[in-house]
Order: structure tokens, then C-alpha cells, then sequence
């Protein structure tokens, strides 16, 4: 199903949606004065959801605390601003679509620029099996290669995607969360095995690097099919990739300073208890805060280990104590030399083995100056670095590439490492959902629990990434003005 622009992106920016919106317009009449205790809204967590939600509500005469455990705003927008090109841990860019990611950059005085073809120059990444480079041609020939014979000239890394935009079940992508679509809800596993991969085949084409889940036993096809539907939405909205310049962290360090109210870091939430008037948050160094409501953009492998008073029920309590996020860790390595003149291959490198997927980043001077290189672990390969230590992953992933490379012997340094498992606050890196988790269970986790309110991009159900915890910010303050 195809958008247009103008539609996908309505909503976005609040005065464009204010004077669109007769509910917001009643929601904002019905907006309280401060109360006695002096805040209106608690907001739990300083990412992009969490301080859009403290912004929206401020216009509206709120008076809102903002507590982040961290020492840092940003959540899952990590850019490493000490290192050349500002290479970036998580949220990577947003497409032409994101109507509200693009609303909030102008908003906060960011500038957005184009990076999509950056990551296009120097071709694909070469493709290295058992630690040997293979062309496409070389590929479909090998002996090792298990799909099937329609599928044999596809690189591994494409199949996945390609089988799901070109069988998905779903009619309507933005509809993925109705209960009509439980059937839907199985395993990625059964869905690619319907499609004629064999065990091998599914091991090595999502296992080897999932872009959701451990493997393909534990993220739900439909999660899968939906994620399609909203990138081809997004691709018919244009095809440019936008970030911000000089790092995307810079996007929330600049709506932190839009907000009036407090924002505090070091605020680590350990009790959250509510009662038919008031709200109570207790944090880790003994401090208490007390509000109207409290909104809680926390992830829920961070809820789950807060104490809520009176406890979660159902499916609400269900889904945050067992929501799955995203196992992730990245190295960043710079380069001495430039090897892939001398050997004359791709930068870029996808391998089956410890080294991950190594991508060149071009952000120097000129689009074509490499100013490093990403290595991704993902699933069970996150975990196997993070097992290791900083150092001895850092270690293991250069000695992995020289010797699969020969060019790159001495010529690659190990300059940053980071792992979203190992993130207190994340414990790893965007959310998804296992077979079961979709259907009919997408509608309940962001509703309200009594005076405690849900958002972020796991309770989205209209958009991913940023796009989604902007959707679930305007969601959420909705509720709370007209509650």
C-alpha cells in the first residue's frame, strides 16, 4: 500500500496539528492549571519520544519534570562526537517521509542533510564465506550455497527482505496490529520455511545477522511484513536518507533546551506509584517526585525491573515484562591506510564469521572520503563479542578482518565500542516482537494504567524508529490534556 506524501506526513509539528485537530483543540481547553504541587506531568526518560511528549505538553501550560537516569539525553540516539565523521551507535537517519522527525528537526534549528548516497558509493559490500571473497556470479555456483534455485544469485543479507516484500500476507500494512491478523503471527522461522528455505539456508540468511530478533525462532512475520509496508511507504514518499549535521545527537540536545521545566540526568526511576489523585516517582539516589500523571517513555527492559504501584495487569503486564529488544554491538575502527585502493575491492565487507558487517562511513570533506568503519554484530554475534570484553572483541574483530583481508594488516585501529545489551538503560537496541506478541496486544500496551501513561516507539502502531516515538508523543499528550 502506497502513501502520499502530504497524507503520511499530516501531524507533524503541534501548532500544524492543533489547528488541524478539534480534539486537540478541546484537549488543550481542558488543559489543567499547575497544581499545588507545583508539577503537572512527570515524564520518565530524555529520548527523542520523551522530550517531544514535555514539549507538547508545555505549549499547553503544563508544567512538566523530565527525569533521565542517564548523563545524557538522546536514549537510543548515540552519536560518538569524539571520533572522526561522528559515527553513529544507534538512530542512524530518517527518510524523506519521516514528516515529524523533519518538523522536529526545523523546530529545534537542526539541519537535516542528505547521507543516503554516501552508503551507495563504492558498491555493495563484498561478501566473504568461510573467509573467502566471493563475486554474485561466484556465489550462485558455490557449493555452499543452500537456497534455492530461484534464490541461488541472491547475496545472503537480501533474501530475507526481498522474500517478505515480494510474498508478504498483509493487505493493508497500517492495519498489522488488528486481531483479524493473528494467523498472521507466527514465527519467522515457519514463514521462511513455507517459502522453501531449508534450515541452512534460514541460519544463513537471517540468522548469521538478524535484523530483528536473536534468530529467526524468535521475531514474529508479521512484525516483518509490517516493517515492509512502512519502508515502502516511505520509499514512495522519496528516497533520500536525512541526519543531522554534525551528529544526530544534536537533535535532542536541542529540544532539551526548548523545554521551561526541569530536566534532570542521574535520575534512575526505581518506584513508580499512583493513586486516584497524585503520582510518585522514587529514584535511585533516594529523591522523590511528585505530579499530576506520570508518562513513562522507558523501555520495557527497563520497566520491567521499576516497582509500579498498583501493578500492571494483562496484557500490559505481560508484554512489559517480556517485550524483546534488539541484541546490537558496534566497533568503530579507523584506518591508517587506504587498503581498498590497494586491493581494489569494497570497502565494505559482509562476512559469515566473528567480523560482523563491516561498513565504510563517508563523512569527511567530500562524500567520498572514508572516515571509518562500523563493524555489527547482531543476535547471537552481539552476545559473543559483549561475552569477550571491550578489548578482546575489538582485538578479536581486527585479527578476524586482516585475516580474511590481507590488505588491512596494520592498518585498522580500534577506536570506540559500544554494546546496547550492555546499555543500562536499553539493555539492548530498538524493540520487536515475538511470534504471538502482535495481534491484538499492540492496542493495549500504550493504553493508560490509572494516572501512569506509556510512550516511546515500542507503543507506536503507525510508524518505526523516530517516526514512531514522535506518533506515540503526540498519542500520549493527547491523553494526558484531555484526561
Amino acid at each position: 500500500m502506497g502513501v502520499d506524501r502530504r497524507g503520511f506526513t499530516f501531524g507533524l509539528g503541534m501548532a500544524g496539528l492543533m489547528a488541524a485537530s478539534p480534539a486537540m483543540a478541546r484537549a488543550a481547553a481542558k488543559a489543567v492549571k499547575p497544581a499545588p504541587r507545583g508539577t503537572d506531568v512527570i515524564v520518565l526518560g530524555a529520548g527523542i519520544s520523551g522530550l517531544n511528549t514535555a514539549w507538547l505538553l508545555e505549549q499547553q501550560g503544563l508544567k512538566v519534570t523530565v527525569l533521565e537516569g542517564r548523563q545524557r539525553v538522546g536514549g537510543r540516539i548515540m552519536t560518538l562526537m569524539d571520533q572522526p565523521g561522528y559515527p553513529e551507535m544507534g538512530f542512524n537517519s530518517m527518510a524523506e517521509g519521516y514528516g515529524r522527525g523533519i518538523d522536529a528537526a526545523a523546530r529545534a534549528g537542526v539541519t537535516l542533510e542528505e547521507v543516503g548516497a554516501r552508503y551507495r558509493i563504492g558498491g555493495a559490500p563484498g561478501l566473504y564465506i568461510n573467509g573467502k571473497l566471493l563475486s554474485r556470479e561466484e556465489w550462485a555456483k558455490h557449493p555452499g550455497n543452500p537456497f534455492p534455485d530461484a534464490m541461488k544469485s541472491m547475496m545472503p543479507a537480501e533474501v530475507v527482505n526481498t522474500l517478505i516484500a515480494k510474498h508478504t500476507r498483509l493487505k493493508d500494512w497500517s492495519q498489522w496490529a488488528d486481531v483479524a491478523n493473528a494467523p498472521l503471527d507466527i514465527s519467522l522461522y515457519e514463514w521462511l520455511k513455507a517459502q522453501g528455505l531449508s534450515d541452512q539456508a534460514i541460519h544463513l540468511a537471517n540468522d548469521v545477522s538478524p535484523y530483528y530478533g536473536t534468530n529467526a525462532y524468535d521475531v514474529s512475520a508479521l512484525m516483518l511484513e509490517y516493517n515492509d509496508g512502512f519502508v515502502k511507504a516511505q520509499i514512495a514518499a522519496g528516497i533520500k536518507s536525512l541526519a543531522v549535521k554534525g551528529g544526530n545527537l544534536n537533535l535532542p540536545m536541542a529540544m532539551a533546551k526548548m523545554l521551561k521545566g526541569d530536566l534532570l540526568l542521574g535520575k534512575e526511576v526505581v518506584a513508580i506509584e499512583t493513586t486516584p489523585t497524585n503520582a510518585t516517582v522514587t529514584c535511585a539516589d533516594g529523591t522523590v517526585h511528585t505530579a499530576g500523571r506520570v508518562i513513562s517513555s522507558l523501555p520495557f527492559s527497563t520497566l520491567r525491573h521499576v516497582h509500579v504501584m498498583p501493578g500492571l495487569s494483562g496484557v500490559q503486564a505481560r508484554a512489559v515484562a517480556t517485550m524483546p529488544y534488539q541484541p546490537l554491538s558496534i566497533a568503530f575502527l579507523t584506518a591508517t591506510a587506504p587498503f581498498w585502493e590497494e586491493d581494489k575491492q569494497a570497502p565494505g565487507m559482509w562476512t559469515d564469521g566473528v567480523t560482523g558487517v563491516v561498513t565504510p562511513q563517508r563523512f569527511g570533506a567530500t562524500p567520498e572520503e572514508i572516515t571509518g568503519f562500523t563493524v555489527q554484530a547482531r543476535g547471537a554475534m552481539a552476545h559473543y563479542w559483549d561475552a569477550m570484553g571491550k578489548e578482546a572483541a575489538m582485538a578479536t574483530i581486527i585479527a578476524g578482518i586482516e585475516a580474511i583481508r590481507p590488505s588491512t594488516k596494520g592498518k585498522l585501529r580500534g577506536a570506540a565500542y559500544f554494546s546496547w545489551i550492555g546499555e543500562r538503560f536499553n539493555q539492548g537496541d530498538w524493540a520487536y516482537f515475538s511470534p504471538g506478541q502482535v495481534a491484538g496486544v499492540m492496542g493495549e500496551i500504550g493504553k493508560p494504567a490509572g494516572r501512569l501513561h506509556f510512550c516511546g516507539e515500542h507503543t507506536a502502531t503507525g510508524a518505526r524508529g523516530l517516526e514512531g516515538a514522535l506518533e506515540s508523543s503526540e498519542r500520549v499528550a493527547l491523553e494526558v490534556l484531555s484526561a
